[in-house]
């Protein structure tokens, strides 16, 4: 079984190793790839370097933390870091030793929620850091994605479970299996008209309604294998291919990808940009990517290459990116500057990220087995 993001590495490797990118299909555009440079127990900061060198990714952090509560009960969680004079960086370890967290999203009710992959949990974490865990009833489930919906609650992918689940403000989850077996469900984004995931395995984006109808849309390009997902202004849902893509889906179905221009770059997390472009983390590419709306492509190549960028989100005008074995948060201006900050734990595997509630950015460490809140 592939562990929590063993899984992007090993297929992010494959695309890197990979001889070219695929064939654009027609109609499609792409743009030269640009040439880029480089309750809280102690709240923590340091001050922030320019640049973005990458330590390796090497040993699994040591786990820390309270003992888990019952079953959907709220937890205490541990919290530390350091302090300089630019920003502060809060780790909350959670309840269950070597949970995995990885999915993060807003809730309804003013809290956070994320997924725990190894443990089949679902989890909630107060701005106060005040944990809450909710098992998932699937054995093995492996809950990969997670965003709140226009019901107000969060759904979320299993990705071994090979089922969508919804889970309510007071913690009671139901699930829907999807048609296509084992179908590797990973990314999970709200639409018009109704939530979107990426069967990965499958090479499909399926679509489910808040009642739970469900509905399969194959990928053209084979084996193209969808992780990610974000809605854009225009109402279609964008997804990245990480074997050298992205496209998106309208409500007709309809879907069209296009090529990106960096050989084996590995597209994974996207997100809206400032400029109104859609911005994607290339994780082989050890850069980020921009596509317009009409799907002109650049590659900007930013970053060493023992980083690996998996996750982004805008905030301030700015790019929020994370390096998962860079082990820091990346902020990147649409003009090209770059700053970087350094988690405290070592090894953390930073996945996820979004902006909080309050403003900061909240993001998952899958490896230290933490949420972390960085107010800059």
């Amino acid at each position: 079984m592939r562990f929590a993001r063993i899984l992007p590495l090993a297929t992010l490797a494959a695309a890197a190793c990979s001889s070219g990118a695929p064939a654009k299909p027609d109609g499609a555009a792409g743009a030269p790839a640009a040439q880029g440079g480089g309750g809280a127990a102690g709240v923590s900061a340091m001050a922030g370097h320019d640049g973005g060198a990458a330590g390796a990714a090497g040993a699994t952090a040591g786990q820390g933390g309270g003992a888990a509560g019952s079953d959907g009960g709220v937890a205490g969680a541990d919290a530390g870091g350091v302090e300089a004079g630019s920003y502060q960086l809060t780790e909350f370890d959670v309840p269950t030793p070597g949970a995995g967290p990885w999915g993060i999203s807003l809730g309804a009710d003013g809290a956070i929620w994320f997924t725990e992959l190894v443990a089949g949990k679902i989890g909630r974490i107060t701005t106060a850091g005040k944990i809450s865990e909710y098992p998932i009833p699937t054995p093995n489930s492996g809950p990969f994605g997670i965003v709140m919906a226009n019901d107000f609650n969060d759904w979320f992918t299993e990705e071994f479970g090979n089922k969508i689940g919804r889970i309510t403000r007071q913690g009671d989850i139901t699930e829907y299996d999807v048609p296509t077996k084992a179908a590797n469900l990973e990314g999970i984004e709200r639409g018009t008209d109704g939530l979107y995931f990426a069967e990965a395995d499958a090479n499909q984006i399926g679509r489910i309604t808040l009642t739970g109808d469900l509905t399969e849309f194959p990928i053209a390009t084979p084996a193209s294998y969808p992780s990610y997902l974000t809605l854009a202004p225009d109402g279609h849902v964008w997804f990245t291919e990480a074997f050298g893509k992205v496209g998106y889906v309208g409500s007709d179905g309809k879907l069209t990808d296009f090529t990106v221009p960096t050989p084996g770059s590995g597209p994974v997390g996207i997100t809206m940009g400032p400029d109104g472009a859609l911005w994607f983390a290339e994780g082989a590419g050890h850069g980020v990517g921009r596509s317009t709306l009409a799907g002109m492509i650049t590659s900007f190549p930013l970053m060493p290459a023992t980083a690996m960028p998996v996750s982004l989100v805008t905030s301030n005008g700015d790019l929020w990116i994370t390096e998962q074995t860079g082990n820091q948060i990346v902020r990147l201006t649409t003009t090209g500057d770059t700053k970087s900050y350094p988690l405290p734990t070592a090894h953390a595997f930073p996945a996820h990220i979004i902006v909080g509630p309050d403003k900061a950015l909240w993001f998952t460490e899958n490896i230290a087995n933490k949420i972390a809140r960085l107010a800059p």
